[in-house]
């Protein structure tokens, strides 16, 4: 679905919070929607989900108006075009390492003018035939949501032409990658991974680029979004079930 209030406040950096999903279970999404979390990420790179079962999670999502940015496992056509099609209000793009491999990513992401996206009206996003064409294309280009990778160090040091780039609303720094990339695998509080994400933030801060982070605590997360970011990623509804399970542990034990 069309995330248009989702997109809005991101572009003018209101704090969104969401969460990676793992699970690949649509009760999860519904789940997720009904807590009142922002927007959920579908990981199609780290996590057992194929082409119907997104469709699924998809469709439980829209369910509970919950947004759903898909992380595509190649930032390829194929890969793009089918979480699009499929209904899905956005794309993450990971792995890239220049600006020229982000810009045909994310022409696949758009209908002509504006891109090469590969043009049906049959599939779940037109509404299987019956949107008014002209609208559907022009709500497609306006309203789904890119979230580009910033993940190791030579996509760092492109970050002010990424700022740019006005196809992409968020750069998502991924401290994990970072760090790997950096000689520090593990690390992301190593100083130097530290360092180059402060460096990220400043950049995206000057060119009032929307910018966004992974975290895994909520200690975490106010950090970052004291600093100004507004999609924050905390955790993943796998790592919540795992905590609130040693949570109850804990206090039995205690």
């Amino acid at each position: 679905m069309i995330a248009r209030e989702l997109k809005e406040k991101l572009h003018r950096e209101e704090p969104q919070i969401g969460t990676f999903t793992k699970l690949a279970d649509a009760t999860a999404l519904e789940v997720l929607g009904s807590a009142g979390m922002d927007f959920a990420i579908i990981d199609m790179e780290h996590a057992p989900c194929d082409r119907m079962l997104l469709l699924d999670l998809i469709r439980a999502a829209d369910s509970v108006g919950l947004p759903t940015i898909v992380r595509v496992p190649e930032c390829t056509e194929a890969q793009i075009l089918n979480a699009l099609d499929l209904g899905a209000s956005g794309v993450q793009l990971p792995g890239l390492s220049t600006v020229e491999e982000v810009a045909e990513a994310l022409r696949y992401t758009k209908y002509a003018p504006l891109g090469q996206r590969g043009l049906s009206f049959s599939q779940r996003s037109a509404g299987y035939g019956l949107l008014d064409k002209d609208a559907y294309m022009a709500d497609s280009n306006a309203g789904l949501i890119n979230v580009v990778h910033i993940e190791n160090q030579a996509m760092a040091k492109q970050v002010d032409q990424l700022c740019a780039m006005d196809a992409i609303d968020v750069l998502f720094i991924g401290p994990m990658d970072i760090s790997q990339s950096l000689g520090h695998p593990g690390q992301p509080g190593h100083p130097e991974v530290q360092a180059v994400v402060d460096d990220i933030i400043r950049s995206c801060t000057a060119h009032h680029k929307p910018f966004g982070i992974f975290v895994g605590t909520a200690e975490a997360a106010r950090k970052y979004l004291d600093k100004g970011a507004s999609y924050v990623a905390i955790g993943s509804d796998l790592a919540f079930m795992r905590q609130g399970f040693q949570t109850v542990r804990r206090q039995l034990e205690a």
